[in-house]
């Protein structure tokens, strides 16, 4: 037998990479794997920042809605009692209106019995 014969060649298992080709990559693949966790809770995180500042404002929206409604409430009771007030107004007005027409209804009348007394006194003088 030759040399050549006894000499054995050993082949790697993955053609291509070597084993320590092997634990590289799967080191490469994990510190991917983390990479991408920490992306992603840095996704989350920032996810959770922004639902939290929705949230605040919300709670603020929500605060300015009651106050307004309160506004709105006291508005609505303070037209409420305008309204009675500007009723009561026109009933006034409408009692103004009457006590002139009596006033000058007394006027007249009081110029007719002046003219009735003048000719009443005339007629007892004759």
């Amino acid at each position: 037998m030759s040399n050549a014969d006894k000499t054995t060649i050993k082949l790697p298992a993955h053609p291509g990479k070597t084993a320590g080709d092997v634990a590289q990559s799967n080191l490469t693949e994990d510190q991917d794997n983390a990479l991408e966790l920490v992306k992603r809770n840095a996704q989350l995180q920032e996810e959770k920042n922004k639902s939290l500042e929705l949230q605040m404002i919300i709670e603020q929206l929500r605060e300015n809605l009651k106050q307004e409604q309160a506004k709105t409430s006291e508005m609505a009771e303070k037209a409420v009692i305008l309204g009675g007030k500007v009723k009561e107004l026109a009933e006034q007005g409408t009692q103004v209106k009457k006590v002139a027409e009596l006033e000058a209804k007394v006027k007249e009348l009081t110029e007719a019995l002046g003219m009735i007394s003048g000719i009443a006194a005339s007629g007892k003088a004759d």
